[in-house]
């Protein structure tokens, strides 16, 4: 038997972000590993500059995320003024930025997505010493506020974090309490989550004797948290994960 944590992540405004290049910023239609493992570092307490931290973290960590409903998308521009980065330290608050002598303006477009629902699950790699209690825990008290995807959008509901043991992922989920949740569903006109991804290398703890839909490629593993560099990653695709 294996321990895995099921925890509910549904904004009425959510970002999901792809590679940000130049001003379009735009969403996937479900969170990726480093946002994923960024919202349990910042319920942990982990400071963005504690990279050892935070690396600690990617390697004990398996991760997989069940989409009930993908959001619907929409766009917004934004005009933001931001002053030059400093030699020497960083800015503490949005009110030092604003304070600072020189100003540029960035223009921006970015995709949001309404009324995004996941189940997102962790659970420990072969070997790995993580405490899935503890982590449980602070997303119940999370240290820092979490949201979903940006500091603009937070979380519509509790993220009702619950260890379950199984041999599976997908027998554990067949026993989560909250995948029933019939005035959640009826709310959001959502489905009880269908579609499973999770990272490629960990499916056969997914499922037995099964195999993904299909493999895509993500860059979002983070590598550097500071210098935003993030690495390629496989992902495995269920389309169907209720009838594995």
């Amino acid at each position: 038997m294996a321990r895995f944590l099921l925890f509910t992540l549904y904004g009425p405004m959510a970002a999901h972000g792809e590679i940000a290049v130049g001003e379009r910023r735009m969403s996937w239609d479900r969170p990726g590993r480093s946002a994923i493992l960024g919202l349990v570092a910042a319920a942990l307490g982990i400071e963005r500059g504690e990279e050892e931290r935070l690396r600690a973290l990617d390697r004990a960590l398996c991760c997989a995320v069940i989409t009930a409903n993908p959001g619907a998308p929409f766009t917004d521009f934004h005009t933001v003024q931001v002053p030059k980065s400093p030699r020497k330290g960083r800015f503490a608050t949005r009110r030092d930025e604003l304070a600072a002598r020189k100003l540029n303006t960035i223009l921006s477009q970015r995709e949001w997505r309404m009324d995004s629902l996941h189940t997102l699950a962790l659970w420990p790699r072969a070997g790995a010493s993580v405490d899935l209690d503890e982590i449980a825990q602070a997303l119940e008290r999370p240290h820092f506020c979490p949201y979903v995807g940006r500091r603009a959008a937070p979380l519509g509901w509790p993220l009702q974090p619950r260890i379950l043991e199984a041999p599976t992922l997908v027998e554990a989920l067949r026993a989560d309490p909250e995948r029933d949740d019939d005035v959640r569903i009826r709310y959001l006109g959502a489905s009880r989550g269908v579609r499973l991804a999770c990272d490629a290398e960990a499916c056969d703890q997914v499922a037995t004797a099964s195999s993904p839909d299909r493999i895509v490629i993500r860059r979002d593993r983070t590598l550097h948290h500071g210098r935003r560099q993030f690495a390629e990653r496989r992902e495995a695709i269920f389309d169907d994960w209720t009838v594995l």
